[in-house]
C-alpha cells in the first residue's frame, strides 16, 4: 500500500551551479622590496560579475615567487578606501561596516618553482548587492616579491537564490 499525491502543482528543484571568479593577478605589487608583517601587499583589486548573494565555498591563492608566507584576503562588498601596497593595513570602521570576511592562506603545498594555498569548506555567505566583491590582500610575514611573479587569487562561490519552482 502507497501513498498518492496528486496536489502537487509545483515542483521544487535546485539548480546546481557553481561560479568561479578565474585568476586575478593582485595589483601594485612593488617588486625587490621587502615588506613588513601586517603590510597591505598590492592595492585593492575587485572581483566582477560574482552572484550578488551566495556562499564563497573556496579561494585559492597561488605564490608564484614562491615563498609560501601567510597571507590573508579581505573581502568587502563594496569598495573601500585603498590602503597603499607596503602601508600597514588599517581599514576605518566606515569600511569595516561592508567586510564580508576574511580567508588565511597558511597551509601551503610546495610545487618547486611556486606554491599553493587553497582554503576550502569555507561557507562564507555575503551578500553583494551590485555583484562585486572587493579585495585586498594582507602579508603576515616579510615577502620580496621579483619582477613576473605577482600572485593570483581566485574564489568559487555557491550562489544563493538557485530553487526553481516549476518545470
Amino acid at each position: 500500500m502507497g501513498w498518492k499525491i496528486d496536489l502537487i502543482k509545483n515542483v521544487v528543484g535546485v539548480q546546481e551551479r557553481l561560479h568561479n571568479t578565474g585568476f586575478h593577478t593582485v595589483p601594485g605589487i612593488a617588486t625587490a622590496s621587502v615588506y613588513t608583517a601586517n603590510d597591505a601587499l598590492g592595492t585593492q583589486f575587485v572581483f566582477r560579475n560574482v552572484p550578488k548573494m551566495g556562499h564563497i565555498q573556496t579561494a585559492i591563492y597561488l605564490d608564484l615567487d614562491d615563498e609560501g608566507i601567510e597571507t590573508d584576503i579581505m573581502l568587502y562588498s563594496r569598495e573601500i578606501v585603498e590602503t597603499a601596497d607596503h602601508d600597514a593595513y588599517a581599514p576605518s570602521d566606515l569600511d569595516l561596516e561592508s567586510l564580508i570576511g576574511h580567508i588565511t592562506f597558511a597551509d601551503f603545498l610546495d610545487l618547486t618553482t611556486s606554491q599553493s594555498s587553497t582554503a576550502s569548506g569555507l561557507f562564507l555567505t555575503y551578500s553583494a548587492p551590485k555583484g562585486e566583491i572587493w579585495a585586498q590582500m594582507i602579508t603576515r610575514g616579510t615577502p620580496n616579491i621579483a619582477v613576473a611573479s605577482f600572485p593570483k587569487v581566485s574564489l568559487t562561490i555557491i550562489p544563493l537564490g538557485l530553487w526553481k519552482v516549476g518545470r
